[in-house]
């Protein structure tokens, strides 16, 4: 009787152990299914091939074959009608050295120079209005800065005024600055022309506050305009955020909005190699990056899935790809060169959080 307890004793232990066992295993597979899962929509992001090798999976094959179509036949359709107007020989193929050759008054050359900058855009806009993509893009961003202004902690009178510089500057076409009247039209017609270039294929953008009256003005050249064409509308609209909130971040600035030195710093710890006034002759373009990096996180968080926002974020950040980079502390650029730039988007963590990028630092 004796030993027939002690089995039944043991044959309950048994089924006891038995019973805990079966929930162990059943809470370590649930366990490990949460995981798996967790693994399956996190992880896979982090590894996303835009965080690891940005320049690479950002630049490569940024550009449709029919942006060179455009600039080639606008182009030539602009000489055309330039020559017809001016009576310049049929050999005139537009480069500097025929301007100077063909038109040895200065000033009638420059007025010739500006008139191809607008003819060029009247063409190429024949083929792709990007006019109408710059000013939806431009209400998409004035409210995100908007936004952005308000949040920030400032006083009222500093809030006030970074809300009156953005609701007073405009985003100018070519044909608008050039035809329009407006204080410091002078200042911005040569600062676009030199920035464009006679053809307006220059990979560029800037921000001025023609004459330090209340009106700031904006305006991107064709060249980069023209990078977006043949893509999408949603790949367009994308292409223009980062751009546009850079350049109306310098509004801020021109209107006393200060640096973020902690977040500044933390970008730039990996310039230690770089003298302290290389890395302070950056630091208002590298400011204006990370703000418009913040706009552009506002702005791709707008769509929940992952893979839109990558595409939406490799369309934002792919006109950098295009830029002529100054390396040496002798060169007078005010940016840091496209890779670091593009590296620094990553590193904020606002970008962690929306595209579960894994490597540090966080900014």
């Amino acid at each position: 009787m004796k030993k027939l307890s002690v089995i039944l004793a043991i044959s309950l232990g048994l089924a006891a152990c038995a019973e805990k066992d079966s929930d162990y295993a059943r809470k370590h597979r649930n366990k490990t299914a949460e995981k798996a899962q967790a693994e399956q929509t996190v992880p896979a992001a982090r590894s996303a091939p835009i965080c690891e090798t940005p320049e690479i999976n950002i630049c490569e094959k940024s550009v449709l074959p029919i942006v060179a179509d455009i600039k080639k036949n606008g182009l030539q359709a602009a000489l055309k009608v330039l020559k017809a107007e001016l009576s310049l020989p049929e050999d005139f193929d537009g480069s500097e050295e025929a301007f100077k050759k063909t038109i040895t008054d200065d000033t009638k050359r420059i007025q010739a120079l500006r008139r191809l900058l607008v003819l060029a855009d009247k063409e190429y806009r024949t083929i792709y209005n990007y006019d109408e993509d710059v000013k939806e893009a431009t209400e998409v961003v004035h409210k995100l800065m908007m936004d952005f202004v308000k949040n920030e902690k400032l006083d009222e009178d500093g809030r006030m005024g970074l809300v009156g510089a953005l609701n007073t500057t405009v985003v100018q076409s070519v044909s608008q600055t050039f035809e329009l009247s407006y204080q410091g039209k002078d200042i911005v017609t040569t600062d676009m022309a030199v920035a464009c270039g006679s053809d307006g294929q220059g990979v560029m953008a800037r921000s001025l506050r023609p004459g330090g009256g209340p009106q700031g003005v904006i305006f991107i050249c064709p060249g980069q305009l023209l990078l977006n064409a043949g893509k999408t509308k949603v790949e367009r609209i994308a292409g223009l955020v980062m751009a546009l909130a850079h350049e109306m971040t310098h509004q801020l600035e021109f209107r006393g909005f200060e640096m973020d030195n902690r977040v500044l710093s933390c970008v730039n710890a990996d310039l230690a190699d770089k003298s302290a006034k290389f890395i302070e002759s950056k630091n208002k373009e590298t400011q204006a990056d990370i703000i418009a990096f913040r706009i552009l996180n506002k702005f791709l968080a707008q769509d929940k899935e992952l893979s839109v926002q990558t595409e939406k974020a490799k369309a934002a950040l792919s006109w950098m790809c295009h830029l002529d980079d100054k390396e040496s502390e002798s060169d007078s650029s005010t940016h840091l060169d496209s890779k670091s730039r593009l590296k620094n988007f990553f590193k904020l963590k606002e970008t962690e959080d929306l595209l579960g990028c894994s490597k540090g630092p966080r900014c």
